[in-house]
């Protein structure tokens, strides 16, 4: 079970690193992909839900948002903690509406998937940088085919156990 967690973190420290490191160079309109944002959502979207007696997901998810906001705050400029909020907030609003969205099935499919991402990532966005103009839109269009990307190489090669 550690092996897991001790994985998660080196992913996200990673995509960390790729963001601030060589994803500088492929900048487009001075924005670059946000792949802690996208790697922090697509584990909370693809988390498995826990039956109610068992609060084993929540507490993933909360490891997912300490971690992935405790880097997002290290490699940007922004207060210590601010992005940890922020995270734990969109995970708990992303399960609740996850709950309501639930079908038979566990397998939430893309339609869910995109929009979810585009609403969650310009909230996050407008709380760090609280203005709004091209950038910002074009910054969501930009980690929208990331995370898109990182969606269907999650579907079709990886088996998420959650």
């Amino acid at each position: 079970m550690w092996k897991k967690f001790l994985l998660i973190v080196i992913l996200f420290y990673l995509f960390a690193l790729l963001q601030n490191s060589f994803f500088t160079h492929f900048s487009l309109f001075g924005t670059t992909p946000n792949l802690v944002f996208i790697l922090f959502f697509l584990l909370v979207f693809l988390a498995k839900k826990d039956p109610p007696a068992r609060t084993g997901s929540y507490y993933q998810i909360l490891f997912f948002s300490i971690t992935a906001g405790f880097l997002l705050d290290i490699f940007t400029y922004k207060y210590i903690g601010l992005s940890i909020i922020y995270l734990i907030i969109i995970a708990v609003l992303l399960k609740k509406i996850q709950s309501l969205l639930q079908d038979s099935s566990e397998n939430y499919p893309f339609i869910y998937f995109l929009p979810l991402f585009a609403i969650f990532l310009l909230a996050y966005n407008q709380a760090i940088t609280p203005y709004l103009n091209w950038t910002i839109l074009f910054s969501l269009a930009y980690n929208l085919i990331f995370a898109t990307i990182f969606f269907f190489i999650n579907k079709k090669c990886l088996k998420y156990t959650g």
